[in-house]
């Protein structure tokens, strides 16, 4: 079944036990066409609104968590 692909931003926020910060996120939003049924994937850290140490985090955005792992300056979603 065919989909479509868009890139999409949201602002969010980024929480370990010790470190909060704002953020610009992106993501691939995937929809099945023909229906509402969609998913974000491939999601990047744009703007961090002050420097934060390394190590993981949760990026919430929209009431969702995806969970973020920032390591030799760059950020990667991780699998729960």
């Amino acid at each position: 079944m065919p989909c479509t692909r868009e890139p999409i931003r949201m602002s969010g926020v980024l929480r370990s036990r010790s470190q909060a910060a704002n953020c610009m996120a992106s993501a691939l939003r995937v929809t099945l066409a023909g229906t509402r049924l969609s998913l974000n994937c491939q999601y990047s850290i744009e703007w961090v609104s002050k420097p934060l140490p390394e190590g993981a985090y949760e990026l919430s955005f929209d009431g969702k968590i995806v969970n973020m792992n920032y390591s030799m300056g760059q950020w990667r979603a991780t699998k729960d």
